[in-house]
């Protein structure tokens, strides 16, 4: 039997791509995806140079996963990461987050970041096999705007 993460296509998002992206990510409870972050916002950031954005399909066109993660001088984000259920432990996860860490590395990059809420231990034995740490003697500070 063929393996299933073979099998996905993954891709750079596109523009067109803004809609199919915010209807995969609103359906994960685990992932924070703000209620402002609609299609038309999420074209604006990926018209942006310093956004990565990949999606993968499996074999019947349907997303499967998907990341989104953006650069600023030597630090880049990977604000969203999401894989179905049917395609996770498999390496997807994997081959999403060295995709942005490829593009991210490729200008410069030299420390990724991102957020894990407390309460997902999957997602933080899933960075953490990644080789992301969480930092000691440092809090987070933010705000909307």
């Amino acid at each position: 039997m063929d393996d299933p993460v073979q099998q996905v296509l993954l891709r750079r998002a596109m523009v067109r791509d803004a809609e199919r992206l915010e209807q995969f990510f609103r359906g994960f409870t685990e992932v924070s995806f703000c209620e402002w972050q609609d299609a038309r916002f999420l074209r604006g950031v990926l018209l942006q140079e310093t956004t990565t954005a990949y999606m993968a399909f499996d074999a019947m066109g349907e997303v499967v996963g998907a990341v989104i993660g953006g650069m600023l001088g030597t630090r880049g984000t990977i604000n969203h990461l999401a894989v179905s259920p049917r395609h996770r432990t498999q390496g997807l996860g994997q081959r999403l987050v060295e995709a942005a860490s490829a593009d991210m590395k490729r200008v410069g990059v030299l420390r990724m970041f991102l957020f894990v809420d407390d309460s997902n231990l999957a997602g933080k034995r899933f960075w953490a096999a990644q080789g992301f740490c969480e930092p000691r003697g440092e809090i987070t500070f933010e705000r909307d705007l």
